[in-house]
Formats: structure tokens, sequence, C-alpha cells
């Protein structure tokens, strides 16, 4: 603000200051002329109502001009001034030009509708006027006629005397009576019908026009205004009642007239000048015209009386005149004093009277004008609140759009700083061109990658550094680049030696001064190209064999199965495991095993036509897509093909080996309508072909379907059977051949199915193995053995109980000792009361993690037995690597015992053999006398069998412990001889074959 009053004064002596004074005169003179054209707006609703529309928007209009140049004015005069807001003033005067329009239209806007508003209040409330003054008007008529009915009824009761005849009335003199009660009395007086046909008056002037009115109208008659002596000389001012008196009723002739007379002040003057409310201009009056001659009943200003008008006003004459000619109503005229007054006008019944009451229009409407100019402010505040809103909205856009030209400039730029960077230093190729693809500029690294110089490339289509091949894509790709303005894509360059390569464009769309550009980056990705092959080969394809691997198999099952289902054909599905592969791999080593797996592959693609597929699953499992079968020999053939490619030996690292496989063969949709179906059905033929002895194919059959599903079933009747507690524990007495007495047992479980009864041991053994219920199990059997072993030892201090152990109980995680070690610790038993049975097959496929188990088990004091000694093909190095305890002849070699020359010597031989490594021994299987009296004689420890005893449930056995050591004798004879008896008393009832664990 100081710098603009500086700057002002230092222009006073300049010419400058001319202009802005020129331009302050033009603003203020437009601001009084619109508050004056206002002014005379609003100075009367009457005239507003009186002009044609189009005047009113003229007077609108004009007003808003005035008042939108002389702002326009203020601003042109500041803007002279330099200074920082004088430079914000005369943006705004800028922006105010260059959207004058739009603001001249809000402005216009918002005083038309200010306009509207205040027309509908203004005519709202004149209706609100008009009809205040006509009720007022009408009380006071009313109450005026009220008063003459009171007037009448008090002259009919007077002390008057009436003659009967009605053609005369002798009027004597006249007194002013009872003046105080509000009117006078006539003098009594007769008629004489046969002197006068008329009547007379004894007054000096003649009042026949009322008593004709009264007679004509039999009403009460209201006259004139009169003057009358009394008898001292005095006048009074007087107002002139005539009423006729009826004779027989109201309806009957007129008997006789009564004229009297009232004192207007007291009897009128309330009525007439009540007004309700406190408006200094309103006045009431009653008037009457004879001829020409008016009449005036009306207030006399200060003591508000009623007085005779004075008549020498002609202006006030005539326009009494005019308005007792007007019909009754609501009227705006002027007055007799030039003033616009609202009034209304109502002649009295049956009198020469009328009421009128005025008001001047000024002080009538002077609410609706203070309205106006309430409204006019608040249009003027919207218009000046909304002109500044919409400059400053303005200024901001303004700004913005500044902003953003300069940043759009700063931003070419710098893109033109960092493509020529780009240009001389990217390893891209960066190529710009029109928008129809003539290249314009070119970085140096396009030479190298297309083999053509910069000066040969531009000016060229860049259609020419593509592969041809690629056209159609490149131009679908270059429309969608016009509609997206930014693309990636991948293409294929073209190079000048001919070599063609993938290349990834990242392109865009460049739009400036109106023009088109597109710019390239282009890299070469054959690399990357490269890299995505090698994984898409890893995820799909084996690496040992290069055949597809399950996913990809999968997905071409799935391919092949839809394309038969929609073509009504067949496919059929090979799945074949090599025989002996373990063998090999396990003894010759893993980079063998790889490579037979590799030929093997090999041989088997041979097999097979391009169409049909050959997959490695994993391990020594293949499987064979053979699709569009004409015959279902063919096929066969295949198969036959491939057993005879892999029955040839292989040569692995100068050695021979042999191998073979077993192929399971099903079809869809002949066998199975989903892929998870046919591969389940070609997993059980292959298992059916191995369990046949394997170098041979099997087709699926309904059959295998069936026992399928018998084992899931059995499965699931498993995990019940292992929550409903269905397994009971057994024990068959091992005796001492020595002494005969019973000195251990082995643990048996036995399932009582709630359905199918007693299932053998070696039906849902495998499937527990299978399942991984096999821990459970073991655990289960451990825990009822310690049990049983700590409630005999009470019978003999030494007694042990042995326990079988699957093999697959030590693969995984193996043995949880601890539960075992927590069992014994809970029953206070030594961990030598409990011998843990291990199979010859274990020791074929034993590992460090399952010696250093067992191992852990022979330290704690827990013993080893070896079962089924003699019938597998493990190392003798186990029975002293892994500390074993016993070995356990099995019952094929005892069986021939007494008739086999051979399985004689093999007893005694593994007998002493044991001995001298000082493992005792155990012989299984023994049926009859002769075989444990030989046995005996071989020095073998420990017998076992139903010569002795069948497997018992815990209370028999525990009978046979007690009787073993009565106090008869103890020799083995005497034990013999009962075990002898309790052969016909098996609890079993039938001999059930021993399984590996549990028997």
């Amino acid at each position: 603000m100081l710098n603009t009053i500086s700057d002002l004064m230092a222009r006073v002596k300049g010419r400058e200051i001319l202009d802005s004074s020129v331009y302050f005169m033009i603003s203020c003179f437009g601001m009084l002329t619109s508050v004056f054209i206002i002014s005379l707006i609003f100075d009367s609703i009457d005239r507003i109502d009186r002009l044609k529309i189009y005047y009113k928007f003229i007077f609108v209009v004009t007003s808003l001009m005035l008042v939108f140049f002389a702002g326009i004015s203020l601003l042109k005069f500041l803007s002279k001034c330099k200074s920082k807001i004088a430079l914000n003033i005369r943006l705004s005067l800028y922006l105010i030009k260059k959207h004058k329009v739009p603001l001249f239209v809000v402005s216009l806007l918002i005083t038309a509708i200010a306009y509207m508003i205040f027309l509908n209040m203004a005519k709202t409330e004149a209706m609100m006027v008009e009809r205040n003054i006509s009720e007022i008007a009408k009380f006071k008529v009313k109450h005026v006629n009220a008063w003459r009915n009171q007037q009448i009824n008090l002259a009919n009761n007077g002390n008057l005397t009436i003659n009967k005849k009605l053609n005369t009335v002798s009027i004597q003199k006249l007194n002013i009576e009872n003046k105080d009660a509000g009117f006078n009395e006539s003098v009594k007086g007769n008629s004489d019908a046969g002197k006068h046909n008329a009547y007379e008056f004894p007054f000096s002037y003649s009042n026949n026009r009322e008593f004709l009115q009264a007679i004509r109208n039999n009403h009460i008659w209201m006259g004139p205004v009169r003057f009358i002596e009394n008898e001292d000389g005095s006048r009074n001012r007087v107002l002139n009642m005539v009423a006729p008196v009826m004779k027989n009723g109201p309806r009957g002739r007129v008997a006789e007239i009564r004229s009297y007379y009232i004192d207007p002040d007291i009897a009128l003057g309330p009525i007439v000048t009540a007004w309700p409310k406190t408006d200094k201009t309103a006045k009431a009056f009653l008037f009457s015209r004879n001829g020409e001659e008016i009449t005036i009943l009306n207030n006399s200003g200060d003591h508000d009386v009623i007085y005779p008008m004075d008549l020498s006003k002609t202006s006030r004459v005539q326009w009494l005149k005019k308005m007792s000619e007007s019909p009754s109503g609501i009227f705006h005229e002027a007055d007799d004093r030039g003033k616009l007054v609202i009034g209304y006008v109502e002649k009295i019944p049956d009198s020469d009277w009328s009421l009128m009451i005025k008001i001047d229009e000024r002080e009538a409407y002077g609410h609706i004008q203070k309205t106006a100019w309430y409204i006019l402010l608040l249009a003027f505040l919207v218009i000046v609140m909304t002109g500044l809103g919409m400059v400053f909205y303005m200024r901001h856009r303004h700004m913005q759009h500044k902003t953003e030209r300069l940043r759009m400039e700063l931003k070419q730029k710098a893109l033109r700083q960092h493509y020529d960077y780009l240009s001389k230093y990217a390893n891209d190729v960066i190529i710009l061109m029109d928008g129809n693809g003539t290249m314009i500029e070119a970085n140096d690294r396009s030479e190298k990658m297309f083999g053509k110089s910069r000066a040969e490339m531009i000016g060229q289509n860049i259609r020419c550094v593509f592969d041809l091949k690629d056209t159609s894509v490149f131009e679908e790709k270059w429309m969608e680049l016009k509609l997206e303005k930014g693309l990636i894509f991948e293409a294929y360059g073209k190079h000048t030696n001919g070599s063609i390569f993938p290349v990834e464009i990242s392109s865009r769309v460049i739009e400036t001064d109106g023009r088109l550009f597109v710019q390239f980056i282009i890299r070469d990705i054959s690399e990357k190209k490269k890299a995505e092959e090698m994984v898409w080969r890893h995820a799909n394809y084996d690496q040992i064999s290069g055949l597809p691997n399950r996913r990809m198999f999968t997905e071409k099952l799935f391919f092949e199965t839809r394309k038969a289902q929609r073509s009504d054909a067949s496919v059929a599905l090979m799945f074949l495991d090599l025989d002996h592969f373990k063998d090999v791999n396990d003894t010759m080593g893993h980079g063998v095993g790889d490579c037979l797996l590799k030929e093997a592959s090999d041989r088997l693609r041979v097999c097979v036509r391009e169409t049909d597929t050959v997959a490695r699953l994993g391990g020594d499992e293949f499987t064979v897509i053979v699709s569009d079968i004409d015959d279902f020999k063919d096929v066969e053939r295949v198969a036959q093909c491939i057993l005879d490619e892999l029955s040839e030996p292989f040569t692995l690292e100068g050695q021979s080996v042999h191998i073979s496989a077993s192929i399971g063969i099903t079809f869809f949709p002949q066998d199975a309508k989903d892929t998870h179906d046919l591969m389940k059905n070609a997993d059980q033929a292959m298992y059916a072909a191995k369990s046949l002895g394997g170098n041979q194919y099997h087709y699926f059959t309904p059959s295998m379907q069936e026992a399928v599903q018998k084992r899931m079933h059995m499965i699931n009747d498993l995990h019940v059977a292992l929550e409903n507690n269905q397994f009971e524990t057994v024990f068959q007495p091992i005796i001492d051949l020595k002494t005969g007495d019973i000195c251990r047992a082995e643990a048996l479980i036995r399932w009582h199915h709630p359905v199918h009864g007693l299932i053998n041991p070696a039906s849902f053994v495998p499937l527990a193995e299978d399942t991984g219920l096999i821990q459970a199990f073991g655990d289960w059997v451990f825990l009822e053995a310690a049990k049983a072993a700590s409630r005999w030892r009470k019978y003999v201090p030494d007694f042990q109980v042995s326990v079988n152990i699957s093999p697959v109980q030590f693969k995984n995680e193996g043995i949880d000792t601890n539960v075992w070690f927590a069992h014994l610790k809970s029953l206070n038993l030594p961990p030598e009361a409990i011998v843990i049975e291990i199979t010859e097959g274990l020791l074929l496929d034993i590992d460090e993690h399952t010696s250093n188990q067992l191992l852990a088990l022979s330290d704690a004091g827990i013993e080893v037995a070896l079962d089924d000694f003699g019938t597998g093909y493990s190392s003798l190095a186990y029975l002293k690597k892994l500390d074993i305890d016993y070995v356990k002849i099995d019952q094929m070699f005892v069986k021939n015992l007494t008739t086999s020359e051979e399985d004689r010597v093999l007893c005694e031989a593994m007998t002493v053999m044991a001995h001298k490594l000082d493992i005792a021994v155990i012989a299984e299987g023994v049926e009859t006398l002769a075989q444990l009296r030989m046995l005996a004689s071989f020095n073998c420890d420990y017998g076992q069998g139903y010569y002795i005893s069948g497997p018992v449930n815990d209370e028999e056995f525990e009978e046979l412990l007690a009787a073993s050591r009565n106090p008869d004798g103890n020799a083995p004879g005497t034990m013999m001889g009962h075990v002898a008896k309790t052969m016909t008393k098996n609890p079993i009832g039938e001999r059930i074959p021993d399984y590996p664990l549990n028997g």
C-alpha cells in the first residue's frame, strides 16, 4: 500500500495522473448514477408495476452496467500504480477483460435473481398492505352502520307524538336537547290530510330530499351537516338524521317521519378517527356530494375531532369529486397534495356519505423499500464475492497454466539434454522418428545393432530395420502405440548381414508444438531369450534324460485327452518302471544310474512316433502317451518294443548291465474319464506287472480298481481301529531249551474288526507301513509289551518280551526313543526287559541313520535280535557291527529238520557260528518233540513254536507262566508235557503265520 501511495505521489507532476483521475471520476460517477437509478426504481412499488417489462430490465441492466464499468474504471485507476499490488491488479484486470462475458453473465444472473426475489416479496407485501387497508375500511363502515341502527332504536323510543294520518306532518320549532345523549329530538307535530298533500317544514332551508329518501327506502337516512340556532342565538353543527316510522309493522306504510339531529363530534368521532396502527400519514373521513357541493367530516389534525373541510381549496374539492365518482374499493392515486397515496373508499348505505381512508405510499411501503435496499446490498456483495472468487480462480488457473507451461519448457529442455546424453552414452539404440515412422535421429549404438550408419538410417522408415516376416505384428503394435501413447513390445531386428535377432522396444509418443513424434529405445534381448529358454526347459524338461518332466507331461496328457474327447478318439497311457534299477544305482553309484536313465530314455524315443510323448516322472518311472490310436494292437507293439529295447544289455563304464521294465497300460476314455483316474489306473497296472515278476506289460482291469478300493477302505478302517482301540496284544512263549522254563515271550498284534472279524496281520501291517501308521502301532505295541514284562517279572525276575520292529520305523525321523524310555521309566522297568527284533531285510538297506539308532538302543540296554536269520542276503559283518544279541533261525529250516540232512546241517552250523560270535540262538517254528530234542542236541538256546504254545492273551500267558513254576518240579520234561497238553487249547483256534513286526 505504501508503494502504491508513493507511486501516486510521484505521478502528480506526470501525465499519467490525469488518466488515473479520469478513471477515478468515471468510477465515482458510475456508482452514484447506479445508486440514483436504483433509488428511483425502489421509490414506489406502484411505479414498478406500471412500468412495462422491458423498461424494468432497462433500469436493471443500465444499473448493472454502470456498476460494472465503475468497477473497471476503479481498477484502471489503481492499475496505473507501479507496485506489486498494481501488478496483481493489472493481472486481475487482464483476466477480467479476457473473461468479461462470463463475468457479465454471472453478474446479470445474480442481479436478475435478486430482482425477481424482490418483486415477489414486494408484491406479497403490497397485497398485505391492501388487504389491511380494506379490512380497516370495512371495519369502520360496519361500525358506522351499527351506530346508525342504534340511532334508529333511540329515535323509536323517543318522547314523540305520532298521528295516525300520514299525508301531513306539522313540525313545530326545534329544540336541542339531550346533547350528551348523542342526538336531538324533533318537536311534536300533527298532520292534517285535508289541508295539505305534502310535507311542510318550518325551516328556512329545505330538507325535502332527506324526507323523500327516507320515505322511498323505508330506512333511516343520514343527511348532510347543518348548522342550527339555539334559543340563546348560538349555532351548533349537527348531522340531520331522518327516520321513517312504519304503520302496522315493518312492511306497512310510513306513519310519520321523525327528524332529529346528532352531534358528529361525539357520535362519529371515535368511529371514524380510530386507527389500529401508528401510521403518521393515515387519515379516515366521511364525505358526501350533493350536486357540485362536497361535504367532509374529517379529523381536525391535532385534536382528532370532526370538522368541515375547507372547501376553498379547489384541488381538494376536485379530487374528492373524482373519488366520489370512482367505484368502491382500493385506489392508488395522487391526492390533493400531489403525493401518491393508497386508500379505500366505501359508500355508507342509506346515506349521502362515503367513507375514505388513505395513507401515503411512502409510509405504507416503507419497509418494502428497506427490503429492496437490503436485497440490493446483498446482491452487490454476492456479485463482488462471486467476481472476486472467479478472479481468484482464474488467477489460480492462469498461474497453474503458466507454471505448467514453464514446467513443460523445462522438461523439454531437460529431455533434449537427457536425449543428447543418452544418445551419446546409452547402450541401447535410441531412434527418434515422425508420426509416419520416418527416422529423424539415431544414436551411435544403432550402427552396431543394425549394421547401418546414422546417415543411411536418417530419412528411411523404421520398418527397414525389422524382419519383414514380422511386419503384421509390427503394424499392429504401431497402431496400438498411437492409441496408448506408450507401449513396450517385442519384435525381431535385422542386421545388414542377414541375421535376425529378438529385440525389446520401449516406445512412446511425444507431442510438442502441435507435432507428433515417436521415440524407440531398442534393446537386443538375445541373451535374455536364451536365459528364458533355459528356465523354461528347466521347468518343463528333465535335466538327466532330456525328456519332458511331470509338469509338461500333465499338460500334454490333459491336451491329448481333450483332443481325443472332441474327435471321439482314444489315447493310451503307459506307466513303466525299470526293474532292478535300484540295485544298479546302489551298487555302481548314482553317476552310473544317471547314465543308465539317459540311455534308457534314448531307447524309449526309438519305440514311439514323433507325435507321441515320452516323459520321466522321477526316479526310474517313465510314461508314454500314445495318441490317435487306429488299432489297439499298435499299443501292444509299442509296449513289446520297449521291453525288447530295455532288455538289451547296457554298457556302462565298461560293464554290461541288464535291466528290464514293468509296464502298465490303460486307455482313455475306456478306462477313465479324466487324467487323474487315468494315471491311477496306469500305476495300478504297472504294479500288477511288477508283482508278476517284471519284464512284461499288463493292462488295467476293473479287478485292479476293486483291489485299490478295498485297500482304501482298509486304510480308513485302520485309522478308526487305532482310535477305537480295536487291537489286542497276544504273546507267544519262548522256552529255555536247557531248563524247559518259559523265560521270554514275543509280543504279537491282532485286529478284531467289528465287521470282518479277525484280520490277518499280513493284510494290514503292509498298509500301516505304507500310510505311516506303523509308528503309532510300534509305540502302542512297545507300551503293551513293557506293561506285560513289568507284570511277569514277579514270576521270572529276568523275564524279557520281544517286540518286532518294521524297517519303515527307522526311516525319516526314526523311532522316538525318548517316548520309549519314558514308558520304561514310568513302569520302573529296566531296558534289559525289552528285546527288539529286526529282519535281515533291514540290513540290506541299512544306512548310517538306521545304524546309529540301533546302536543307541543297544547302548541303552535294549537287546537286539535278528529275525528270519538265514533267509536274506545280509552281510555277516553286521552281526558284530550292530552288536546283535540274538539270531532267530527261520522256521523254513526248522520245519524239515528231522527229514532233511541239509536243513539239519544248516541249523547246526548257524548255531555253532552264532555261539562262536557270542550270540544266543532262538529256533522258530518248533512243532514236534523231535524237532525240539534235535535243537537241544545242537545246544540251541531257546525254542519257540506251536509245539510249545501258540500266541495267547496276557491272562492265559500268566497261567502258563505260573504253571511252569509249580512246586512239583522244574524239569524240562515237565514243562514239555504241560506244553503238549496246551496244543489242544490254542485260544486263536487256528495257526496264524508269523509276520515281521507283529506276526
